[in-house]
Parts: C-alpha cells; structure tokens; sequence
C-alpha cells in the first residue's frame, strides 16, 4: 500500500513540475502592464519543483508559423511534447479513479470545466487563473460596451476613439493588439498586426477569454479525454461538481482537533490512550500548519491527503507504536520511523513535547520521496 501510494505522489510531483501549465505569476495584465500573481505550492518531495497552485494547461501555439516567432518544427515539436503528457495525465487520473487512489494534482476548477466541456466556461474562469488579468478584461468589457452604444447611436469611430478611455487614456495609445496578453499566441488569424481600439474592443475580450480558456488549450484538452477514455468513460464524472471533483482525485484536508485525533488513532506496542507520548503527539498534530501536516500524512501513509472522511477513514488506521532505543541510546537520539504498509508510526518515548516536535518534523521533511526512515 504505502509505496503505492508514494508512486502516485511521487508521479504527481513530476507532472506538476513539467512545462504543462500556466504559470502561476504570468502573463501581464493588459491595461496594468503586468502584475506577479500571488502562488502557492503543493506539497512535493525536497528537488521537485511543486509547480502552480491550481492547474490549467499552458496556451499553444497554433501549428502555423507566425513572421518572427517560432519555427513551425518548434511550434510542432512543443505540441507533440504536450499532447503526449496530457494524454499520459489523462490515463494517469483514470487509473488512480479506477484503483481508489489518491493523487497529489491541485486542477483548478476552470480545468474541470474545460475537459468535461460544460458550457459555463467564462470571466469567472480567468478569475480564478489571473485576477488581475481578469480585471483588467473586465473594465475592458465595460469600455467596450460604452463604445458599442456610442457607434448604434450615430457617433464616428474617430470620436469614440476620442471619447471612450481609460484612466484618461485612449485604448489605441495602450499599445494593445490580438495576440493573448503575455503570450504570442493570436488570437486571430494575423493578430499580431491588428491593434485594439475602442471600436473593436467587443472582439477583443471575448477572444481573449476564449482563446486562454479552449481554443490554445483545445489539443491538450483533447489528449486528456483520450487517456481518460482509455481507463474510464469521461461521461461518469459528469454527475460530480468541481469541488467533489478534487476530493475525488485529491482526497481530504481537514483541521485537526483532539478528540477526533485521539479516537481515529490506534495504539499498540508500548503504548495506550493514556501515554504521555500519546498525548505529546496528539498536541503536536493540531498544531502542524497545512503544509507541516500534509508532509506528516505523507510521511505516514505514502499520500500527502486524506481519503475522504479524513484520517477516522484511513484504512488500515493509524496507529502509534513505541520505538524503543538500542545500545544504552536515550529516546531523543532517536528519528521516528514508519511502515507505509500498515500506516504504522514507530514512536520513540521523547522527553518533551519540543523535543517530539523537532524530531517528527525533521523525520517528515527528510523521508519525503525516500524510505530512509520506512
């Protein structure tokens, strides 16, 4: 069970760190000139880049060569490289959907919608990719309006131009044009060469929201429903929501409080319910952060998650046994060990509970990706 588990973790870190997906700072915003978005990281092994928090594919060019850009064998080569990993990822989910495991792969929710094709895929998608990118789209969308409502009531293109700004400035001297902002993917056939002005600002923001959303991530897209299909009809995950979706595949973070702790656990071998060292270890784990107690989980059990129901579910159940000291050695000598097999943790009887605290943090944080202390 455990190196199971630690093979699906361990091929989740890899995927997560390939040149697949958006990143999680760029690109610009469009208006802004560009602004590094806040990202967060998933727990992964000590050398494994844990890549973006929440998973889109990265925009592709379209397999033409564009005057200045890519080579068309380049723009190929990078689309046969990323077609072959999603459909690996897509064979990848199903296996882990078809053997009840968990896998370590934060997808957002706009990457749930996409590969099931539902229809209400939109601004709140980008949103949740870019917000600042999403912003700036969104007062775009306002100035667009405006300038549509001007054109139907008579006025010129050149006194729109004039009169529909942002901030006090004109939309063409924004230097704008159809390509995907902060990319060089058009976002119609020769956008690079058309600027954006007010008058045709109403093209623009839908092709960008539909451009970053299915047509530059279609061909990944596609791929992934392939190797999905391969295992498991796509179709099944229909009857789930996004969020259900993720505990499905990712399994469960909960905040840890005693008496739930203390009646999921199992004791065996030197120790009770009633242990000092129990009690030091109880205190202990509804203290750890996300990330400390993600590193524990995965240390323990193999999957830096919970099945669903959290740790009361976890099958065999947690249990806590004494590791007892050799050759005259005193407890705090001692690193606790584990056996992912059985979801054993070897214990030693530490003195205190900073002393326990260290030692079990430092055993997490060096038996990630190994089983030096398994």
């Amino acid at each position: 069970l455990g190196p199971t588990l630690e093979f699906y973790s361990l091929v989740s870190a890899e995927l997560r760190a390939a040149p697949l997906w958006r990143s999680d700072g760029t690109p610009a915003d469009p208006v802004q000139g560009g602004k590094q978005a806040e990202g967060a990281t998933s727990t992964g092994p000590p050398g494994l880049s844990a890549g973006p928090c929440f998973l889109f594919p990265r925009p592709l060019l379209p397999p033409r060569e564009e005057e200045g850009g890519a080579s068309l064998k380049e723009i190929l080569k990078e689309r046969e490289y990323a077609t072959g990993m999603f459909l690996t990822l897509g064979r990848f989910v199903g296996k882990a959907l078809l053997d009840d495991r968990l896998v370590d792969l934060p997808f957002s929710n706009a990457f749930f919608r996409a590969a099931l094709k539902r229809h209400d895929i939109g601004l709140r998608d980008v949103a949740e990719l870019d917000p600042s990118l999403a912003r700036a789209l969104s007062r775009l969308l306002t100035l667009a309006d405006r300038a549509q409502a001007l054109l139907a009531s008579g006025v010129t293109a050149q006194k729109v131009e004039a009169a529909v700004t942002l901030d006090g400035v004109s939309i063409c001297e924004l230097c704008l044009d159809f390509t995907l902002p902060g990319e060089a993917v058009p976002l119609c056939e020769g956008g690079g060469e058309k600027a954006v002005t007010a008058c045709n600002l109403h093209e623009y923001v839908p092709l960008v929201i539909r451009t970053l959303l299915v047509t530059a991530v279609e061909a990944q897209l596609n791929a992934f429903r392939q190797g999905f299909e391969e295992v498991l009809p796509l179709h099944h995950l229909c009857a789930f929501s996004e969020p259900e979706l993720d505990v499905l595949l990712n399994g469960q973070q909960e905040r840890w409080e005693r008496e739930v702790v203390l009646e999921a656990l199992r004791y065996d071998h030197g120790y009770s319910r009633d242990s000092r060292a129990v009690a030091f270890l109880v205190d202990v784990l509804c203290e750890l952060s996300a990330p400390e107690q993600a590193n524990f989980v995965r240390f323990v059990t193999g999957s830096p998650r919970l099945p669903i129901g959290g740790l009361a579910k976890l099958s065999p159940p947690l249990t806590i046994v004494q590791k007892k000291p050799e050759g005259g050695e005193a407890a705090d000598a001692y690193l606790p060990s584990v056996m992912t097999c059985a979801n054993y943790l070897k214990l030693p009887n530490y003195s205190t509970k900073a002393v326990m605290r260290q030692r079990l943090l430092t055993a997490c944080e060096e038996g990630q990706g190994s089983f030096l202390l398994s």
